[in-house]
C-alpha cells in the first residue's frame, strides 16, 4: 500500500488515504465507515496515528483498502491534484540523517567514508509535504538539496539487533535533505572547521518528505532502486543514482540509531544520497525552481522553491 495523510480544504480534518492508481486516492477514513458501518476511530485518520497501532492497525488498513478498491461509491475517491498532502511520518518524528553513506557522495565531497554511520538530526517541524513550497530563506544564498531513500519506523524498539532490524521498518518514502551551504560555521567561530549543524540543516521547510509511505512488502529489495533528482524548469540540472551503493545497510542504520535511543513508530532515517550534490556543480536552488525527487517503486516528491517575503 501507498499510505498518505491529506486534507481536502483548509477547514477539513486530516484523513488517511491510500493511492489507488494514476492520480486517484482512496479516502481510507470514509472507506472504514462504508466497510464497517461505523465511525472511523481517531487513530484511523493519519499515517502518523496508524503507525502507533502497529501491525494490527496496518492489517486492518490492508483489509479496508482491499474491500474499498472495487467500490463504486464516488465519495471514496479523490484526485491527487485536488487534495493537500501532509507528511507521511510521525507528527513528532525523530529525523536521523546519515552523512556520506555512498562512496560516490564521499568522493565528490573529498571525505573518507566512516566505519560506523554518522548521524545528524532534523526537527519534525521542518518536514514539508509533497506539493508544498520550500522557503528560499533570505538568510542563505546557497540552498542545496539531496534526494534520499527514507526509512519509516513501524514499531517501538531499543538496542535492536541487525538480524531483527527489518522487522521494525514500516515502509519507505522519498526525502529531500536541504542544506544551506553558506551556514556551515558560526561567523565568529575561531575554529571554522566546526560545522554549525543547527542552521546548516534546520532552516524552515528543510526536509521535504513524501508523497506517501510505501509499505515494505511492495519493495522487497530496497537496494535496487533508481534515485533521480531533477528540476522541472531546468532539465540539465539533475542527479541520478541507485541505492545499490549504500555502504551502511538499513539493518546497520537501525542497529546504530537504536543503540541507547528508543525508536518510535513514525521516526525517520534518511539513508544518504548516492551521488554528487549541487555544491560540486555550483548550481544553487533559486526562487521559481521546481524540485522533482523520484525513487523507483515509491513515486515523485515535488516541491516548488519560493522566495521568503
Amino acid at each position: 500500500m501507498k499510505l498518505l495523510t491529506f486534507t481536502t480544504d483548509p477547514n477539513s480534518r486530516q484523513k488517511l488515504g491510500a493511492h489507488l492508481e494514476g492520480t486517484t486516492i482512496i479516502d481510507m477514513t470514509r472507506a472504514y465507515e462504508l466497510v464497517t458501518g461505523s465511525t472511523a476511530p481517531d487513530w484511523f485518520n493519519s499515517v502518523s496515528n496508524l503507525l502507533q497501532g502497529g501491525e494490527p492497525a496496518m492489517a486492518l488498513a490492508r483489509d479496508i483498502y482491499k474491500k474499498a478498491q472495487g467500490s463504486k461509491d464516488g465519495s471514496l475517491r479523490y484526485d491527487m491534484g485536488k487534495i493537500k498532502f501532509h507528511p507521511p511520518a510521525g507528527d513528532r518524528a525523530k529525523i536521523m540523517c546519515v552523512t556520506m553513506n555512498y562512496a560516490g557522495h564521499a568522493q565528490a565531497s573529498g571525505s573518507k567514508p566512516s566505519e560506523d554511520p554518522y548521524y545528524f538530526l532534523k526537527f519534525a517541524t521542518v518536514m514539508t509535504a509533497h506539493g508544498q513550497p520550500i522557503c528560499h530563506s533570505k538568510t542563505s544564498n546557497k540552498h542545496d538539496s539531496e534526494i534520499e531513500l527514507g526509512i519509516i519506523i513501524g514499531k517501538r524498539g531499543k538496542y535492536i539487533s541487525r538480524e531483527d532490524a527489518m522487522d521494525y521498518v514500516a515502509g519507505y518514502t522519498v526525502v529531500n535533505d536541504f542544506t544551506f551551504r553558506d551556514r556551515r560555521s558560526l561567523s565568529a567561530d575561531p575554529n571554522n572547521a566546526r560545522l554549525h549543524w543547527f542552521t546548516l540543516k534546520n532552516l524552515d521547510n528543510a526536509f521535504p518528505i513524501g508523497p506517501w509511505l510505501v509499505t515494505k512488502d511492495e519493495i522487497p529489495d530496497p537496494y535496487k532502486l533508481e534515485i533521480k533528482l531533477t528540476l522541472d524548469n531546468d532539465p540539465d540540472h539533475k542527479q541520478i543514482g541507485t541505492t545499490d551503493g549504500m555502504m551502511h545497510k538499513i539493518s546497520d542504520l537501525i542497529y546504530h540509531a537504536s543503540n541507547g535511543l528508543t525508536l518510535e513508530p513514525g521516526d525517520v532515517i534518511a539513508s544518504g544520497t548516492p551521488h554528487e550534490v549541487a555544491f560540486g556543480k555550483e548550481r544553487w536552488l533559486k526562487d521559481g525552481d521546481i524540485l522533482r525527487a523520484e525513487i523507483t517503486g515509491i513515486g515523485a516528491l515535488v516541491n516548488p522553491i519560493k522566495a521568503e517575503s
